[in-house]
């Protein structure tokens, strides 16, 4: 396992239970004592934990901010990849997309160039980075103020302008999915943003790997009968089956 997603998995060990000795994480993560001690010190200079004697808790800001982006653009690429694949049967060239900020969704610029004249619209400062760099199309960046730990451009201002903007598809990735709490985020603003993307979006399709699957985040975001198409890499469960079944939602695995 690599650092990186150690420190994810510490992260989400830690927004659980208060805190946690390292021997407890040392047998929770199947890592040395001195490893885990290593990646606290780590963290902790990057400000998102705090170490007490033998132990260690997540810094106060740390329950209500995202994964940092570099974390989470590092983790799973290869998994990430295979969900952006699955998705280019259903764009088409001339088409406009709403693009999340999630590093899910970044991978998807990769495989922009198949296609002609595509209007992206987005809040996500990497995504419009990468799509300038690597493709010709057009891009719409909704502006916003920036948030840090997500590369992306939030709030009132980033609200108002996706309101008064339409696509053909909107792609998107979340925190988790769950059958009571449907598709959540672990920020508000994120969730905003989405919904509204989700309205304003002929076909709204959620890339989710098997991890999101029985996941909540803070703040809930949609219904899941409000999705039309849900992307993952494994066959979900038989009780996830069955509402995607009902709710007439496309899954794809």
């Amino acid at each position: 396992m690599y650092n990186i997603e150690r420190e994810e998995k510490i992260i989400a060990i830690l927004k659980k239970q208060k805190s946690i000795s390292v021997n407890e994480l040392s047998k929770l993560l199947f890592t040395s004592t001195s490893t885990i001690r290593r990646d606290l010190t780590t963290m902790e200079k990057k400000g998102l934990v705090t170490r007490t004697f033998g132990g260690v808790y997540l810094t106060k800001n740390s329950f209500n901010k995202e994964t940092p982006f570099k974390y989470r653009e590092e983790s799973n690429v290869i998994e990430k990849r295979k969900l952006c694949q699955k998705v280019l049967q259903f764009i088409k060239d001339d088409m406009s997309l709403f693009l999340d900020s999630s590093t899910t969704v970044l991978q998807l610029v990769n495989y922009l160039n198949n296609f002609k004249n595509l209007t992206i619209i987005t809040n996500g400062l990497e995504i419009t980075n990468e799509i300038l760099n690597v493709t010709k199309h057009e891009v719409i960046l909704a502006g916003g103020i920036i948030q840090s730990n997500s590369n992306s451009l939030l709030g009132t201002i980033t609200n108002t302008t996706l309101n008064n903007l339409h696509a053909d598809l909107a792609i998107m990735s979340a925190t988790g999915i769950d059958l009571d709490f449907g598709i959540s985020e672990s920020t508000l603003d994120q969730s905003e943003a989405k919904k509204i993307m989700n309205k304003n979006s002929d076909t709204c399709i959620y890339l989710l790997d098997n991890s999101k699957f029985n996941k909540k985040g803070i703040n809930k975001t949609l219904n899941i009968k409000e999705v039309d198409i849900i992307i993952t890499n494994k066959l979900p469960e038989e009780k996830f089956l069955n509402y995607f079944k009902n709710n007439n939602i496309n899954i794809i695995y």
